[in-house]
């Protein structure tokens, strides 16, 4: 418990940080607000020092040996067939995690919190206004600069974080399943955004057992990276007309079996990683 509360501190501590950093910044320079290349730095820093410096922060206040990558076991290598099932699993997991985010934004608060709610909604919609800023490109080097700023910074800097430092302290003093829940929990909640929770919880727990039963934080981080990286790339050949296929509707409305193709796929996956 004491080390669950000083990770807490420590994260609550980066967040209040990198959110004075980031006012610094638009202060300093707020023509940055105004074009991609500004934007895509400001979030790539805040994903870094956020996730990645505050990970290694986290292990050097809570461990007893400070060894950043033997702790979070990326000095681990994984096999070409271990790759390729990390792969697997985020593809295989694209329609489940799509029909969870449909309903959980069909989600209503209880009508005493409907001034909460719209906050909440507000939000949502703040977030997926920049979101789209990000995406909404036809620059092939635009969408290379995506997938490094939306894919790959957060797949190495989230898992470090969550998964890398946070479960793995937990995971000392409670039961494994409790560590990866509850990592889960913080890691979604970190988003501030409700409408995308219990998706993301969810896809934060999957995480975590691939790290658990692998004992290699690079299946997690290739998993997450393949996820991230399947929205960006879709929304690129949507918004330039290379594809009809709307990326966020697969596995609901009609095609609600292949989230329960989805969830088969996912689970068989992850005992097979168990065995």
């Amino acid at each position: 418990m004491k080390k669950l509360l000083i990770a807490l501190f420590i994260i609550f501590g980066a967040f209040i940080g990198v959110m004075a950093l980031m006012g610094a910044l638009i202060a300093l320079a707020p023509e940055w607000t105004n074009s991609i290349e500004g934007l895509l730095f400001m979030q790539g820093l805040q994903t870094i020092v956020l996730f990645g410096v505050t990970a290694l922060v986290g292990v050097w206040f809570t461990e007893d040996y400070v060894n950043p990558l033997r702790q979070m076991s990326l000095n681990k290598g994984l096999s070409v067939q271990q790759c390729f099932v990390a792969f697997l699993f985020a593809v295989a997991a694209l329609p489940m995690i799509s029909m969870l985010a449909d309903w959980n934004n069909s989600m209503e608060l209880p009508s005493f919190l409907a001034s909460v709610e719209e906050m909440m909604r507000q939000m949502e919609e703040q977030a997926q206004v920049l979101t789209e800023r990000f995406l909404q490109t036809s620059s092939v080097g635009v969408m290379f600069a995506n997938l490094f700023v939306m894919a790959l910074l957060p797949a190495v800097c989230e898992e470090m974080m969550f998964r890398g430092w946070l479960q793995r302290v937990l995971g000392k003093s409670v039961n494994y399943h409790t560590a990866i829940w509850v990592s889960a929990l913080v890691f979604s909640a970190i988003h501030f955004q409700f409408y995308g929770f219990i998706p993301r919880m969810l896809i934060g727990a999957a995480l975590g057992y691939l790290y658990y039963y692998t004992g290699s934080l690079w299946m997690s981080i290739i998993a997450h990276f393949t996820n991230n990286a399947a929205a960006v790339v879709f929304a690129f050949l949507s918004y330039n007309g290379y594809t009809s296929i709307d990326f966020d509707l697969i596995g609901t409305g009609d095609t609600w079996y292949l989230s329960v193709a989805s969830l088969a796929v996912c689970l068989a996956l992850i005992f097979r990683l168990k065995r």
